[in-house]
């Protein structure tokens, strides 16, 4: 009879826990989606809206070079910080800051904005990124399964079905407020419309970023590792700065990092290089918007049907189809000559692109995440700041090459990250061949 208590009770906690990480999970994806919802909007506009002398692409660039040094101090910080939950709430501020910049965007409002922005993303993207790990590790051992890398692909598509959602609702929001507020729009390199449908628009981002720091302050809970953090001894920063330092050295990380700076890449330039150079210069910013949906609408619905089929198909599987989709792509985009009567043709871009998209970051993170499983702080910042270099990259050399030539940068990088996730592979299989071996011996 106390037996089966036990087993009730056990089945009883075991219920409640569960259910308590699959809460936090959503609350975790929602607060992401509301700050999200503006910070990718005004993204994918920067290079239009804010044109003149290269501004918005310009501040893009600082976004994702101070984002680069924030990965550096990402650990320590979120250990200064105390949790990551907190972390999360602190630097959904710095987002608040950026829109409000963009209400007088200006060399000497939007630069130190993009700057402060870029710092407090490397922590805020780490504390993420553990926190969702942390979570889906405890839950394999509640739920006493086999394989951790599939309840990591699994909650990493649950967050990006719903964090992609941000994507669909800022773009679709600003496509009604500046097709609703303009009369006409030009196509030139000039924004031509009415300065109160920008403020209506950020007056809408702005609420959504208040938001966002609100409800995660008050329904996110701590994360399963808190408890280790907080009664942790105190990290110096140098010591924390040589632990993130330290995974650079690491020969399974160095294969790995070409694909996670390609998949930065891949994102800028569908935000920056598309929009621009195959959407506004054809079709006119206020269909901007609407593509980004697009790509948006594809990479969220594909984030939980790949993490779901990642227990079947195995996350190296969908790693090659990335890298095929991704040179695919390229390839297309270098021989394509687009026109006015393109738009079916744009679209289905734009959707690729969101699909290789989701591929990139639920892929290599379950790969990350199982490959150092006790060092995921550290691991994860420098994963962020791969991606980061990545952007950085596409943003500082967009105003100055030809499409082309950043067609070819990209078709480099993805040609090195596939030539080192073979070496990977190779390294994965003797090594667990050495294993087997001496565990039989």
């Amino acid at each position: 009879m106390e037996g089966t208590m036990l087993l009730k009770d056990g089945a009883a906690h075991q219920w409640t826990s569960t259910k308590k990480i699959w809460k936090n999970l959503l609350v975790l994806a929602s607060v992401f989606l509301l700050s999200f919802t503006a910070f990718g909007a005004i993204q994918n506009l920067q290079s239009t809206l804010n044109s003149e002398a290269g501004l918005g692409v310009v501040s893009l660039s600082c976004v994702y070079a101070s984002m680069v040094l924030s990965c550096l101090y990402a650990p320590f910080f979120i250990h200064k910080v105390g949790s990551c939950k907190w972390t999360i709430v602190v630097c959904f501020f710095g987002h608040i800051l950026y829109t409000g910049s963009n209400f007088y965007p200006s060399w000497y409002t939007l630069m130190p904005s993009s700057v402060l922005f870029g710092a407090i993303s490397g922590p805020l993207w780490t504390a993420k990124i553990t926190y969702l790990t942390s979570s889906a590790v405890e839950y394999a051992k509640l739920l006493q399964h086999d394989s951790v890398e599939g309840d990591i692909a699994m909650f990493n598509g649950v967050f990006y079905f719903l964090n992609d959602l941000s994507g669909i609702i800022g773009n679709l929001i600003s496509s009604l407020v500046f097709s609703a507020g303009t009369q006409d729009i030009g196509k030139g390199d000039v924004f031509c419309g009415a300065m109160d449908s920008r403020y209506t628009l950020l007056g809408v981002f702005l609420v959504c970023n208040i938001l966002a720091a609100l409800v995660a302050g008050l329904c996110l809970d701590m994360e399963a590792n808190n408890k280790e953090l907080s009664s942790a001894e105190p990290i110096q920063v140098s010591q924390q700065l040589l632990r993130t330092v330290r995974v650079f050295k690491d020969i399974d990380y160095v294969l790995l990092m070409p694909l996670l700076v390609i998949a930065g890449m891949s994102e800028a330039i569908v935000s920056g290089d598309i929009n621009k150079s195959y959407v506004s210069c054809v079709l006119g910013i206020q269909m901007v918007g609407y593509v980004m949906i697009c790509y948006s609408v594809a990479s969220t619905v594909s984030s939980p049907l790949i993490g779901h089929l990642n227990k079947y198909v195995g996350a190296r599987s969908f790693i090659l189809a990335a890298v095929v989709a991704n040179a695919v792509l390229l390839i297309y985009m270098l021989l394509w000559q687009p026109d006015e009567d393109s738009l079916a043709t744009i679209l289905a871009v734009s959707g690729g692109w969101g699909v290789v998209r989701a591929l990139w970051r639920i892929q290599l993170f379950a790969v990350l995440g199982t490959v150092f499983p006790s060092n995921h702080e550290a691991v994860f910042a420098n994963a962020k700041m791969a991606g980061s270099i990545g952007k950085m990259l596409v943003f500082a050399y967009s105003s100055a090459l030809c499409m082309d030539v950043k067609l070819y940068i990209c078709m480099a990088v993805l040609a090195l990250g596939t030539v080192g996730f073979g070496v990977f592979e190779f390294e994965c299989k003797t090594r667990n061949k050495k294993n087997q071996g001496a565990d039989t011996f």
